[in-house]
């Protein structure tokens, strides 16, 4: 990977999953099917991103995650993330972690989600308070990641956050990026989301808006935008096709190239990872629109593998492969 200054993120993820992947020759709903192989480790969205940033950065970076569990795959995923190298700030809740399996045959993938169970006001302050002091961890981070839908019982978990950076933002400047869309209006009304990074469908579905453009207009243009500021943007994926980013005053088109996908599940989270990296990185400095450009070539090659791996030198081919153009749009002024 390209040389970097130390840098660290925390990333909120309160609804982890043991990721169960089975492996098909083939595979017929309502009939008996026989797996050929079976892999299991930690998932969920803040989890992927800890551990991608693990892979990718450098030795010294800090990765950090914040999350609850319980029962038995509660504990697989401390173990299994613990052996990655991420730090945790772990809430041990009475709701079992849920479990999540992905079901793969010849590059297809169909993704079976548990439900996650409720977490009560007091397992929510106490990741926030007691048993792992998420304020305490704040000054070893340049950012702070908003990972995946929250539980029930959690719906606020992000806002208090948010909350709490806003208030202390005159003693570190953390940049903090969004990667879920439900429940998340608060959030962006606070005015302290520096990049909301969505795929298209979450970014009409959050808006309403019917296109990625028009919701990029209502996000950071319209008189009462959340994200109505120098320096903030919205990054959104689309899958095989080109991405976009969006400032207030400028756009971009991101190609990507073509692949043969094996599993695309964590993809999101290894962009997630690797933007957020490049973008808070002190050094050398990186334009928000390269940001991006790495953090698609990291979801990329995700895509080659089975498991969630993330090796270098196919990140950097992939980067190779995609291209950057700044396109048309009516933003401010």
């Amino acid at each position: 990977m390209p040389a970097a200054a130390a840098a660290g993120l925390l990333a909120l993820g309160p609804n982890p999953a043991l990721q169960r992947v089975l492996t098909f020759d083939s595979l017929v709903l309502g009939e008996v099917n026989r797996a050929r192989s079976l892999s299991q480790y930690a998932g969920g969205k803040g989890q992927g991103v800890a551990s991608a940033l693990k892979l990718w950065g450098e030795e010294e970076d800090l990765a950090l995650v914040a999350h609850f569990l319980g029962g038995g795959a509660g504990d697989f995923v401390e173990a299994d993330v613990g052996a990655r190298g991420v730090e945790q700030l772990i809430q041990h809740v009475a709701a079992p972690t849920r479990t999540c399996t992905t079901l793969c045959r010849g590059g297809e993938v169909t993704e079976l989600i548990d439900p996650s169970g409720a977490v009560t006001e007091a397992e929510v302050a106490g990741l926030l308070e007691k048993a792992c002091p998420i304020d305490a961890a704040l000054p070893r981070c340049k950012a702070v990641a908003f990972c995946g839908t929250a539980p029930p019982g959690a719906e606020e978990l992000y806002l208090r956050v948010a909350r709490r950076l806003a208030a202390r933002e005159a003693e570190c400047a953390w940049t903090l990026m969004v990667d879920c869309y439900k429940g998340i209006d608060a959030v962006l009304q606070t005015g302290r989301v520096d990049v909301l990074k969505l795929n298209a469908m979450e970014v009409q579905q959050l808006t309403g808006a019917a296109s990625v453009d028009d919701a990029a207009r209502m996000l950071l243009c319209d008189e009462d935008a959340p994200l109505k500021r120098d320096g903030a943007l919205l990054a959104v994926t689309d899958g095989p096709r080109p991405a976009s980013l969006f400032s207030c005053r400028k756009a971009w088109k991101l190609s990507v190239p073509q692949l043969q996908v094996v599993n695309a599940i964590g993809a999101g989270d290894c962009c997630t990872a690797v933007f957020l990296h490049s973008l808070t990185k002190r050094s050398p400095p990186t334009s928000p629109s390269d940001a991006f450009a790495w953090g698609l070539a990291a979801g990329c090659a995700r895509c080659l593998h089975e498991l969630p791996l993330l090796q270098s030198d196919e990140v950097l081919e992939m980067r190779k492969a995609i291209t950057i153009e700044e396109s048309e749009w009516e933003g401010l002024a």
